[in-house]
């Protein structure tokens, strides 16, 4: 359907006669055409940026589990659901590039790169009401942003989930438009998608569900104000929901203020944003009565697609949603456990703060990398509420909502960035059309002279607010362009990046390389293979990097059974290896296995600014008293050091 209308465009626009092949004429007279050209050109830009050096870094824990768990699905020992680990899609999708590509880094992130280029398209499909300007700028940000590359090279859930909301949102707005019966199906297949990855989806939901509870508010006063309906027989989507922007602040306001009662008195979840929603219900009951609200233009266009239609979007839903907890219909008791366990999981999690850090995290962590996107999408705001569009108060509403929700939720890590800046990137499109439109009106206008005087006018004070207005902006894009190179690349697992925070060492790695190289030696040599025991308590990283080991023995930490294997990987406080043959016997050396920095925002007073300005330019950390690693002893028998004398002599 929407390929079909693309197309049409572009045959239409290839009827309109070109002057020129100057770029601003193939743009005016074929304006799809060289849209699709351009954010054609982006997406390339983003998967290549997404696929440089992307095995370099070592798994992260969750990476590592992730590809785990997509390994033991490829080998048919997966055992289901667990909402502890999020939903099951991802495993079968990541094991999917296993089977045609192979198990490497590369192909344990490859998930999240293409979902990481979808995000870039997505923009692309919203192009009729965002205008170009916009569109480009939403691709242009999703591709070099920071956190938005950095999350798509990093093999968790994140940019598949952060895909699927974003997808959801241009289904629901197309659908708002012309409510097809197909798009009704397609939410209902993103929908269960997005269940099926993670419980982030409760908050979506919570998310798009207040906003057309406000939308159906600023509608039922719309009507009451102006003593009649807006009319809903237009096709245009924001001739009939553009409405006012003042259901922003009159819907965002009170959820930020239950958020904050709630996070205080420590008051249950579900009781919070069940108030929220019942005060939103009774508002729209006092706006307007019952059943007058079915003559609301939210309500009238969702009533134009047939009752069949509904059902199948249900019907679409349950289906993927059994297909995908069930693990293919092999293990039915999935399909419940989908709907309570991961609601279970999610409400107990609320109370855990894991990662123990404080509401403000993302007031730091987002600004700090994305300042430029954070001036944009604040000019954006400003231009929703100056032009208010259904599109534009969509994207303001979920930016807000999305920064409240995830402040508020006790887990707070670098990753969940990726919801706030989707919907930032949006709004730094309007911001950014907004200055393009100011700097084009002050250029034309009068007060700069004629073309011919204007060369004589560089030099007078007329030009140097907008000059200078202009070098800062540039400035800022390059140092931001700069900042994403540093974080992506040269410090991709640097403790000291606020994106990274915890990552597994390259020491780990090399160990890990060691062992593999020294077990192809023994085998190209005749000799016996060289044999592996691992401390329980290091299970992760260690279940993925020696899951096809072939004499791997797991080992608790408090066995006193002897040991005999070449190589031994065990925690510093495990008993392994303590007597005193055994320390006669093996080599040992103390390797950091994980390293870590805790900012400490809650703590962190002095020389504010000061400190966050040496760190933003040299990465030089305001407490390095919080820079430290997880270790553990590797020890070596007398038998893998002569492997190891004899691999290095050759």
């Amino acid at each position: 359907m929407v390929l079909q209308q693309t197309l049409s465009d572009m045959k239409r626009e290839r009827q309109v006669p070109l002057a020129s092949w100057h770029p601003a004429e193939f743009w005016r007279c074929r304006p799809n055409t060289a849209l699709a050209i351009v954010i054609g050109a982006i997406a390339l830009t983003g998967l290549v940026l997404r696929l440089l050096e992307l095995a370099e870094r070592p798994l992260h824990h969750d990476e590592s589990l992730d590809a785990w768990y997509s390994w033991q699905f490829l080998e048919g020992i997966y055992e289901g659901y667990d909402p502890v680990y999020h939903g099951p899609l991802r495993f079968y999708l990541t094991a999917g590039f296993f089977w045609l590509f192979g198990e490497s880094h590369t192909t344990a992130r490859l998930l999240a790169v293409l979902a990481g280029v979808g995000l870039i398209i997505l923009p692309w499909f919203l192009r009729r009401w965002l205008g170009s300007v916009p569109t480009v700028v939403a691709s242009a940000v999703l591709a070099i942003s920071p956190i938005s590359l950095y999350m798509s090279r990093l093999g968790r859930e994140d940019a598949l989930m952060a895909f699927i909301t974003l997808a959801l949102m241009v289904a629901i707005a197309r659908f708002v438009e012309q409510p097809h019966p197909l798009l009704l199906a397609v939410m209902g297949f993103l929908l269960a998608a997005g269940f099926a990855v993670k419980e982030t989806m409760f908050i979506v939901l919570f998310i798009f569900g207040g906003f057309f509870l406000a939308l159906l508010g600023e509608q039922a006063a719309q009507a009451k104000h102006q003593g009649q309906q807006s009319d809903a027989n237009s096709l245009h989507v924001d001739s009939r929901f553009a409405g006012w922007a003042w259901m922003l602040p009159a819907g965002l306001l009170p959820m930020g203020i239950a958020f904050v009662v709630s996070g205080y008195y420590n008051i249950e979840v579900f009781l919070t944003l069940g108030i929220y929603g019942v005060l939103m219900v009774e508002a729209i009951l006092l706006l307007a009565s019952p059943r007058s609200i079915w003559d609301l233009p939210l309500i009238r266009s969702a009533r134009q697609a047939a009752g069949w239609a509904w059902l199948v979007g249900v019907v679409v839903f349950l289906f993927f949603f059994a297909l995908w907890f069930t693990v293919f219909f092999q293990h039915p008791e999935g399909f419940l456990d989908g709907f309570t366990k991961g609601i279970t999981y999610w409400r107990g999690e609320q109370a855990t703060n894991r990662g123990g850090e404080s509401w403000h995290y993302y007031l730091y962590t987002v600004p700090l990398y994305e300042y430029l996107l954070c001036i944009l999408a604040a000019i954006g705001v400003w231009r929703v509420f100056h032009k208010p569009t259904f599109l534009g108060k969509f994207m303001v509403w979920t930016t807000v909502a999305s920064w409240f929700s995830y402040s508020w939720a006790s887990e707070r890590f670098p990753w969940l960035a990726l919801h706030l800046v989707v919907p930032m990137a949006f709004l730094a499109g309007y911001g950014t059309e907004v200055l393009w439109q100011t700097a084009r009106k002050v250029w034309g206008s009068n007060a700069w002279g004629t073309k011919a005087q204007r060369p004589t006018l560089w030099a007078s004070v007329r030009v140097l607010p907008g000059v200078t207005s202009g070098v800062v902006m540039l400035a800022l894009l390059a140092s931001t362009v700069f900042f994403s190179w540093r974080v992506n690349y040269h410090n991709q697992r640097d403790p000291r990046e606020l994106l990274t925070q915890v990552h597994t060492t390259h020491e780990y790695l090399d160990t890990v390389r060691h062992i593999e190289a020294l077990q192809q030696h023994a085998s190209a040599t005749s000799s016996q293979p060289v044999t592996v025991a691992i401390d329980t308590a290091l299970s992760v990283p260690n279940l993925w990097y020696f899951r096809k080991h072939p004499t791997l023995q797991w080992v608790d930490a408090n066995s006193v059974e002897p040991l005999t294997a070449d190589f031994v990987l065990h925690a510093l406080e495990s008993n392994l290896l303590t007597s005193e043959a055994d320390l006669t016997a093996y080599e040992t050396t103390r390797l950091p296995l994980r390293d870590w920095w805790a900012p400490q925002f809650d703590s962190y007073h002095q020389g504010w600014f000061s400190g966050w300005a040496r760190w933003l330019l040299t990465r030089e950390v305001w407490n390095e008293d919080t820079l430290g690693s997880s270790d553990f002893n590797l020890s070596l028998s007398p038998r893998a050091l002569r492997l190891t004398a004899a691999l290095a002599a050759g």
